[in-house]
């Protein structure tokens, strides 16, 4: 009897990885349930495998080069980035629409239009919840 108890247990824990197994096509860098070229090959993905990381800065990295830019500064070249803080997630409005942003502070230290350095101050950087896009960035406080 327990050894039929013992296989049928392992049967039923693997019912959800036999489920789980679709048939996908690999077009380009996505993949799709239909096939997008007629010599298009079937690709096998287990249900845990993780998504490919997107090529390009992200996170701290945006926030210090293009969040940066966004800002009006008096001297653009001379600002000095003392650190970016991940601060959470926040909801903004964007486009009309209240969203999820991740939120970074950006401490930088900038000349003033007389070419003194102001000291540090800080700017809120808000980032697309998969923190490749810049959404908005709050003016130095």
């Amino acid at each position: 009897m327990k050894p039929l108890f013992v296989a049928l247990a392992f049967v039923v824990s693997m019912a959800p990885a036999w489920c789980a197994a679709q048939q996908l096509y690999r077009c380009g860098n996505v993949y799709s349930q239909t096939p997008c070229a007629a010599d298009a090959a079937p690709a096998r993905i287990s249900a845990g495998a993780a998504p490919e990381a997107a090529p390009g800065v992200a996170g701290s990295q945006l926030c210090a080069t293009e969040g940066v830019a966004r800002l009006s500064v008096a001297d653009p070249e001379s600002t000095r980035i003392s650190a970016v803080r991940k601060a959470g997630t926040e909801v903004i409005q964007y486009a009309g629409k209240s969203v999820a942003a991740r939120r970074y502070d950006v401490v930088l230290n900038t000349k003033g239009v007389n070419g003194i350095y102001q000291g540090d101050r800080t700017a809120a950087c808000y980032l697309s919840e998969d923190e490749r896009r810049v959404l908005k960035m709050d003016g130095l406080r």
